[in-house]
């Protein structure tokens, strides 16, 4: 890493916060799901960090991430953790060599594959569909499924749906239908039983769950018309060093665009070595960045190089802070911070504990 270059800054007190923070706040167990990266954060890292704090399980999306987390844990000789694999997988060879793994059954198809595969009860979640155009066990499988399960005695790693984008009426009768099927099939045969996307645990408490399914706000992150103050940032800073400074009358171009895009008022033109090609993205462009306590316009962005519209209070390797007010991207980009910290490139954005 050189000195020019921008990382992120992870804060696993803020971390370990949240998560108590949100066990005590609806007095279930969570079950922290790190895919796409950890949203930005750095999967291997955060689930590092989430084993040191005793949280053991967690969800991914893909295979692949599961596995990287595993090839990761050989190092620290590590093997009591299970993680939570929602797309559906059909190398039942790698699951049966992968005991860490528990997969989601997204249809009675997959159940009998399975089973016909060797692979435990006691690994699968059943993923139900109650009408959010995924994937899962139908509503009208759940009886046939039923008689099975209780003629057999099976016992399940768990039993999951999601509260998608609904009306609040609408939420309460997807709970109502998630708690009667779960009910149905036996509570007692489920180790996790989940259901709420981050917008829900604020709307709604739920009996029947045993755990508190999230990933933003594990990472403080926070969607619009739901803001706990309570939460903490857990990507504290995105920071890097002024690579360059020019004189505006020596120059023709910035970069790809005419002089004449840069404020008439500016002198000076500062180069940042962050661009798209770093998952800094375009959208960004007139947005504001931190120098010295002080807020400068970005003037551009290209895949390798950012331009900031400076004063003489800017020199080279000053310390520059983007996204610091990450409840304002959603407005001044279009994008949220989620969407935004995920953009960011595990290859050239290095994520560094906080001292």
């Amino acid at each position: 890493m050189t000195n020019n270059s921008f990382y992120a800054i992870i804060d696993k007190e803020a971390l370990k916060h949240n998560i108590n923070y949100l066990k005590n706040f609806k007095n279930k167990n969570i079950l922290p799901v790190i895919k796409a990266n950890a949203y930005g954060h750095d999967i291997l890292l955060i689930s590092k960090l989430l084993y040191d704090l005793d949280i053991k399980t967690w969800a991914v999306a893909r295979l692949s991430e599961a596995l990287d987390i595993i090839e990761n844990f050989k190092k620290f000789k590590i093997s009591d953790y299970k993680i939570l694999v929602f797309e559906s997988i059909e190398d039942y060879k790698i699951l049966n060599e992968n005991p860490n793994i528990f997969p989601s059954i997204n249809s009675i198809k997959e159940f009998k594959a399975a089973l016909a595969n060797n692979i435990e009860t006691e690994r699968m979640s059943l993923k139900i569909d109650l009408g959010f155009g995924r994937n899962g066990i139908l509503e009208n499988e759940i009886e046939s499924l039923k008689k099975l399960a209780k003629f057999n005695d099976w016992k399940f790693f768990g039993i999951f749906s999601h509260l998608f984008s609904a009306t609040y009426d609408d939420g309460l009768v997807v709970i109502q239908k998630f708690t009667d099927i779960v009910n149905k099939l036996g509570k007692n045969k489920f180790e996790l039983i989940h259901l709420q996307n981050a917008a829900s645990i604020f709307n709604y408490d739920i009996e029947v769950v045993t755990h508190i399914r999230t990933g933003m706000l594990c990472y403080g992150l926070q969607e619009a018309g739901y803001y706990d103050t309570n939460l903490k940032p857990v990507l504290a800073e995105l920071i890097g060093k002024v690579d360059t400074v020019k004189y505006l009358n020596e120059l023709n171009y910035v970069a790809y665009e005419e002089l004449c895009s840069v404020d008439s008022s500016c002198k000076k033109i500062a180069k940042i070595k962050i661009g798209y090609g770093d998952g800094f993205p375009k959208c960004n462009k007139g947005t504001y960045c931190l120098i010295n306590k002080k807020e400068y316009k970005i003037s551009q962005v290209t895949m390798d190089n950012t331009f900031i519209e400076i004063d003489d209070l800017v020199n080279v390797g000053d310390k520059v802070e983007l996204y610091h007010r990450p409840n304002e991207l959603k407005a001044k980009t279009g994008c949220s911070a989620l969407e935004l910290f995920i953009s960011l490139s595990p290859l050239r954005i290095k994520r560094i504990l906080k001292d």
